[in-house]
C-alpha cells in the first residue's frame, strides 16, 4: 500500500534494497509540492549565488587562459593553463565559491532532513508543512552543520591520505551523518560514532544504494545535460565565442550564466539521493534498535486521540 509519510511508523521500517528506492520516490510523490517550495525559498538563493561565483571563477580562468595563449603561442598552452589555474586559486572568487558551495550544500541537506523530521514527528492535528517551520529548523541547525561539513571534509581527506581506502570507507559510512544529526540532535563526535555504528556490517548496502541512486540520477542528468549542452553549444557557436580575444569577455559572461543554470540543476538532482540515504538510516536504526517496533508496542491499548471539530458525536448516526 502506498504510504503518505505523515507519521513516524511510515518511516521507521525495515526495508530491503528495492523498498528503499520505492519509498524514496513515493515520498517525493507525496511531498514534492511542500518540499519543493521549501527548497525554492530557502536553497534557491544560495544556489544562484554559488553558480554566479563559480561562473566568475571560470570566467577569470578563461580570460587568463586566453591571455597566456596569445602571449606564448601554441607551444606554451599547457604551461599557460597551469599558470592561469594557479592565478585563479589565488583569486577571491575561488575562496568565495568554496564558501558559497558549502552554504548551498548545507542548506539543501538541512532543508530536506528538517522537512522529513517534521513529517516524522507531526503535531496532534497535522497540517501541511510550511516554509516557516522548515526555515526555523534550518536556522537552528545551520551553524553546527556548516562547521560539521568542513569537519567531515577534513576527516575524509585525512582518510584519503592513509592509503585511500580509509577515506573511501569513511565517505560512505558518514553519508548518513546529517540525517542522524537532525533526527537525533547529536553533536559532531556523537554523530560520527553513531553513523559508523549504524553502517557497520551494512557498508556495502549503503554503497550500493548510493551507487544505484547516483546512476539513476546520473542518467537523467546526462540526458538533460546533453540537451542543455547542445543548446548552449549552438548558441556559443552562433555568437562565435572562444575564437578571439574580443569574444572572450562575452564568453566569460556566458560561463556565468551556464554555471548558474548548473547550480539550479543540482538543486533538483541531489534531494532524491538525500532522501534515499534517510530511508537507509531509518532501516538501519530499525534493524539495530527496533524503535518503530517499540513505539507500536507502547501504543497498544492506548485511547485514540480525540478528533478536533468532529461533525458528529460517536452516538450520532448522521445522515445514514
Amino acid at each position: 500500500m502506498r504510504s503518505n509519510f505523515t507519521q513516524e511508523s511510515d518511516f521507521r521500517q525495515q526495508r530491503d534494497f528495492g523498498q528503499k528506492i520505492t519509498a524514496t520516490f513515493e515520498f517525493i510523490g507525496a511531498h514534492w509540492r511542500e518540499l519543493g517550495r521549501a527548497l525554492l525559498f530557502i536553497v534557491l538563493p544560495a544556489a544562484i549565488l554559488q553558480g554566479i561565483l563559480s561562473g566568475l571563477m571560470q570566467k577569470e580562468l578563461l580570460l587568463s587562459g586566453v591571455s597566456q595563449t596569445q602571449v606564448e603561442g601554441a607551444a606554451g598552452r599547457m604551461a599557460g593553463g597551469l599558470a592561469a589555474f594557479t592565478q585563479v586559486t589565488q583569486s577571491p572568487y575561488y575562496s568565495a565559491s568554496i564558501l558559497a558551495g558549502g552554504i548551498f550544500l548545507v542548506l539543501m541537506v538541512l532543508t530536506v532532513y528538517v522537512y522529513m523530521n517534521l513529517c516524522l514527528r507531526p503535531g496532534p492535528f497535522p497540517e501541511p508543512i510550511g516554509v516557516a517551520a522548515v526555515w526555523a529548523g534550518v536556522k537552528a541547525e545551520f551553524i553546527s552543520s556548516f562547521l560539521s561539513y568542513f569537519g567531515l571534509l577534513i576527516v575524509v581527506i585525512i582518510g584519503m591520505f592513509l592509503l585511500v581506502v580509509p577515506g573511501i570507507y569513511l565517505s560512505v559510512a558518514l553519508s548518513i551523518f546529517f540525517v542522524v544529526k537532525v533526527v537525533e540532535s547529536t553533536g559532531f563526535g556523537a554523530t560520527v560514532s553513531r553513523s559508523l555504528r549504524l553502517t557497520r556490517g551494512k557498508w556495502w548496502s549503503t554503497l550500493g544504494l548510493m551507487f544505484v541512486m547516483s546512476l539513476l540520477l546520473g542518467v537523467c542528468s546526462t540526458v538533460v545535460g546533453a540537451v542543455i549542452g547542445g543548446i548552449v553549444g549552438g548558441i556559443g557557436g552562433a555568437l562565435g565565442l572562444y575564437k578571439s580575444g574580443e569574444a572572450s569577455e562575452i564568453a566569460g559572461v556566458f560561463a556565468v550564466l551556464v554555471s548558474s543554470l548548473g547550480a539550479l540543476f543540482y538543486l533538483v538532482i541531489y534531494p532524491p539521493l538525500l532522501i534515499a540515504l534517510a530511508f537507509q538510516y531509518f532501516n538501519l536504526v530499525e534493524r539495530i534498535d527496533g524503535v518503530g517496533l517499540r513505539n507500536m508496542v507502547g501504543q497498544l491499548g492506548q485511547t485514540p486521540v480525540p478528533v478536533a471539530n468532529a461533525a458528529y458525536r460517536p452516538d450520532e448516526e448522521g445522515e445514514y
